[in-house]
């Protein structure tokens, strides 16, 4: 049963590539397809369905390669030929004879066309791989092969392919979307997407290997399901069987100078083309590579690594330890050290053997760690340095691992005395940055802020000696502590009292910096693009966002010049990246932005998962998708609760609990609002003020006439007050979608200053609904859905319906009604209590209904009065009566309106 689940599990990703593998088996003038992949990549579930679709029109045979019939030849085509003696076999062409005869006959007893499935085809001898050639060049039976890789075995028949008379298929790894997919279903619920993109690329998109992680991450609790989502909380650090056993297989086929570079590779994680051949030889190295179980780096061919990741991490788990050191002996002469060249694979490498290296070297592969986000060997690297010399910059370092496992109290001890020690200007600015981060991450008053900077100022005197003028270490330090005093103004979450960036903080943030300001110090790119981050920050709050799009980019162009930049700033500046393009409904570009991030290596997304999984959600809940936008945000909820850098899980509570009551969610989803004010913090000022009146929207009765919660106006007003505009319109958007139109005229107000597209439908729509003018509220909702604001596109018909109920306009009501309906794809399925159940009580009686079938059958009036013994005045009248119900004015229009007129609203937003 296991089995032909697994087959399920991975045949329905490959749906596509089996539909296309039939059409070609099909194809009169192919011989046949050969399909390539490793192992576990699906080539048995491929099989299966592609036989599945043929059933009846093909009759499948099949015979299976193994190590054991490779050595005897034609072994694996015995049940075709025969019986005879041992000296038919010494001859391809009776042989040949012999397949022949055998499949004629079934074809001339009435049987299907032959399908010959040669299933593990690299264990073929070479007499049968060339039998095979002329069965499929003489078209009397169609060839579907099967082969792990592209070795000598099938290369004849990889040369019909070549030559047009097979088709050739490689599967390829399958794409993150698919492994996503395969993940839910496995897991029969869902996965934060960065999760599934971490098992994607330790897998290499193998589904074999990902069912296989995904078994021992559960296991081992790595893996963990919290209110019914998944989200892996560490990475899987068991193997299943399934991949050992294949490590061992993969080593026991192999020559011992092969087997030597395996190991190499996989303890070193890659090495020089010239040390791997020192190692074994060139004609090893070069198998390996045939066979696809090695690869050349894409920017750097002669660096050799394993095309398969977990490969690598089972092979180095069979490698004994004196083994291991002997290995490293053999290729320490022929490979680069543990310098700036040495990858950090190759570092821990040689801590575990037990060299000697360089504090230097120690420190500088902590920073590259640290820019990894691998904060575990951060912190090892850099707590092996033994230099007392470089024991400050050595505990900077290992702050900012800690502060990355958001282990706060271990980098405050890190960081208490280090400014004050600091024994140079580069290591007193690390000291600093890393300073200011823990205050960040401790959400603590600006004044810290500001008494950090005064204290770099001290020190840098005492360091450097009194610094002036407008250049050199004289502008750095002036724009860094502006920008100090700006993040300080920023926690304290008032932005009237901050303004625009002071003008030292304008310096650093000019393009042309970089050419004055003091650019020796190793942070200054990462400072640099924390001041871009940070103006981006305060100008999205204001509205203002092409400028904030223009400065979040500025700091991403920043920081990509410095590959050791660590990964908290890098997660820093996408967060305020995608703050922007969220306010600014640039809607397209958050997206490209999220699957972007989606790409960063495992122990970025490890770290960030859930706050990308918040903007996914958050993302869907702006288009007005809940139920979509609700599937994304509940692992991203579980994932903040392990890990928040950014201190946004009161928002992703509030966001989710609110869409939870809107669809009508019964999950835990729907408690989260009521968790907002008691998880103990409370996050950037502009999305806890989001957060709280999400909460206050989700805990007030859904469709009542009890008087509407307080709360979201007043914070609404705390918003304004604080400057904070992006989130006063959000709130407002709320307030109007919980039935408060009173708020109508200052989100005008505020819209017609606010940038982006998203202020755009706003403001048609809150104009529309204070000018109380239905006509504007269907412009509106036309201008909403090219900004693709399809939850406000609803809201605005939802306006105009109730207008023209209210003024008995009943033949305009009903034709906004089908309207909605027939758009209901476009907007995404969603609607609001506007279209209550007093709207839907306008039915067609029964006698309606019957005139309604005769027309549509094509029947006349005078037809329909003489049926029911009416006159045909009678008809004509009930005609019209059901014209003006359904909004039409043709009978052209009626089957298509009729045919909806029973379909119900599928999610009720607002009052």
């Amino acid at each position: 049963m296991k089995a032909v689940q697994d087959t399920q599990a991975s045949s329905f990703q490959r749906t596509a590539e089996a539909e296309d593998i039939a059409n070609r088996l099909l194809d009169p003038a192919l011989r046949g397809a050969v399909v390539l992949g490793p192992d576990g990549m699906g080539k048995t579930a491929v099989a299966a369905e592609v036989l599945a679709r043929l059933d009846g029109i093909v009759e499948p045979y099949r015979i299976h390669g193994s190590p054991v019939l490779s050595r005897i030849p034609y072994a694996v085509l015995t049940p075709f030929m025969d019986s005879g003696d041992a000296r038919d076999l010494e001859s391809p062409l009776v042989v040949l004879r012999n397949i022949r005869r055998y499949f004629r006959a079934r074809a001339e007893a009435g049987h299907p066309q032959a399908l010959l499935v040669v299933d593990d085809a690299h264990h073929l001898d070479e007499a049968s791989s060339h039998v095979l050639v002329q069965l499929a060049m003489s078209g009397e039976l169609r060839l579907f092969v099967l082969s792990r890789s592209r070795g000598v075995q099938i290369q004849e028949l990889l040369s019909l392919a070549r030559d047009g008379l097979m088709s050739r298929v490689d599967l390829a790894p399958l794409q993150p979307d698919a492994v996503h997919k395969l993940c839910t279903h496995l897991l029969g619920g869902p996965i934060l997407s960065a999760s599934s993109s971490i098992l994607a690329q330790i897998s290499g998109g193998n589904p074999l290997y990902v069912k296989a992680l995904i078994a021992a991450a559960k296991r081992n609790g790595e893996l963990v399901q919290r209110n019914q989502a998944w989200f892996l909380r560490a990475f899987p650090s068991v193997l299943e069987p399934t991949v050992q056993d294949l490590a061992k297989k993969l080593l026991a086929g192999r020559t011992p100078a092969e087997r030597s570079i395996l190991e190499a590779v996989a303890l070193a994680g890659c090495l020089p083309r010239s040390a791997l051949a020192a190692l074994g030889s060139h004609e090893a190295v070069q198998s390996l590579l045939d066979d696809g179980f090695l690869d050349a780096a894409p920017d750097v061919p002669d660096l050799i690594g394993y095309a398969q990741p977990l490969h690598a991490d089972a092979v180095r788990s069979l490698v004994p330890p004196m083994r291991s050191m002997a290995i490293r002996s053999q290729v320490r002469g022929h490979a680069p050290g543990t310098g700036r060249s040495a990858s950090l694979a190759h570092l821990s490498w040689a801590l575990d053997c037990g060299e000697q290296i360089s504090g230097s070297d120690l420190l500088e592969g902590a920073r590259r760690a640290n820019a990894a986000g691998d904060s575990e060997l951060a912190h090892r690297l850099a707590t092996a340095i033994q230099d007392n010399s470089l024991s400050i910059p050595a505990r900077v370092q290992s702050a900012v691992a800690h502060l990355a496992l958001g282990d706060v109290s271990q980098a405050k001890g890190e960081l208490d005395d280090a400014i004050a020690a600091a024994p140079d200007t580069a290591t007193l600015d690390s000291a600093v940055l890393a300073s200011a981060q823990l205050v960040a991450v401790c959400a603590r008053p600006g004044t810290e802020m500001q008494a950090l900077a005064a204290a770099w100022t001290i020190r840098d005197r005492e360091l450097a000696g009194p610094v002036e003028g407008e250049t050199g270490r004289a502008a750095w330090l002036g724009a860094g502590t502006a920008v100090l005093a700006l993040w300080g103004r920023i926690l304290d979450g008032n932005l009237l009292q901050a303004g625009p960036p002071a003008s030292g903080a304008v310096k650093l943030l000019d393009p042309e910096a970089g050419r004055t300001a003091y650019s020796a110090t190793p942070v200054f790119h990462e400072a640099k693009a924390l001041g871009f981050a940070l103006a981006a920050e305060v100008r999205t709050a204001a509205g203002t966002i092409g400028e904030a799009v223009r400065a979040a980019h500025e700091a991403r162009n920043e920081v990509l010049q410095d590959p050791q930049a660590s990964s908290i700033v890098r997660g820093q500046i996408f967060v305020r990246r995608a703050w922007a393009l969220l306010h600014g409904g640039r809607f397209e570009k958050l997206r490209q932005l999220l699957v972007a991030e989606r790409t960063a290596n495992p122990h970025y997304l490890l770290a960030y998962g859930g706050t990308i999984g918040l903007f996914e959600g958050a993302l869907e809940i702006h288009h007005g998708r809940f139920r979509e936008g609700l599937l994304r945000l509940r692992p991203a909820v579980e994932a903040l609760r392990s890990r928040d850098p950014e201190r946004l899980l009161p928002y992703a509570l509030g966001i989710a609990g609110y869409a939870a009551s809107v669809t009508g969610d019964t999950s835990p989803a729907a408690k989260y609002a009521g968790e907002v004010g008691v998880i103990g913090y409370t996050g950037p000022k502009g999305s806890w003020l989001s957060a709280q009146a999400f909460a206050a929207a989700a805990l007030a009765p859904q469709g009542t006439e009890l008087p509407l919660p307080p709360q979201i106006r007043e914070l609404a007003a705390e918003a304004r007050e604080q400057g904070q505009l992006a989130a006063e319109k959000d709130i407002l958007e709320l307030a109007l979608a919980v039935g408060d139109l009173k708020q109508a005229r200052r989100l005008v107000d505020l819209t017609d200053s606010f940038e982006g597209a998203e202020a755009l439908a706003l403001n048609a729509y809150a104009a529309a609904v204070a000018a109380d003018n239905p006509e504007r509220m269907v412009a509106a909702a036309d201008e909403a859905v090219r900004c693709r604001k399809y939850l406000v596109a609803v809201e605005c018909i939802g306006h105009a319906i109730r207008y023209y109920g209210a003024h008995n306009n009943l033949r305009r009501q009903r034709a906004l009604i089908q309207q909605l309906r027939r758009r209901r794809e476009e907007l995404a399925g969603v609607t609001v209590s506007y279209l209550s159940p007093s709207v839907h009580q306008v039915r067609l009686t029964r006698r309606e209904h019957e005139i309604v079938h005769l027309l549509l059958e094509g029947a006349s009036t005078k037809d329909i009065a003489t049926r029911f013994t009416l006159s045909q005045r009678t008809v004509e009248g009930h005609v019209y009566r059901i014209y003006v119900k359904l909004g039409i004015s043709r009978r052209t229009e009626l089957e298509t309106v009729y045919r909806a007129l029973e379909a119900e609203p599928e999610v009720h937003v607002g009052r």
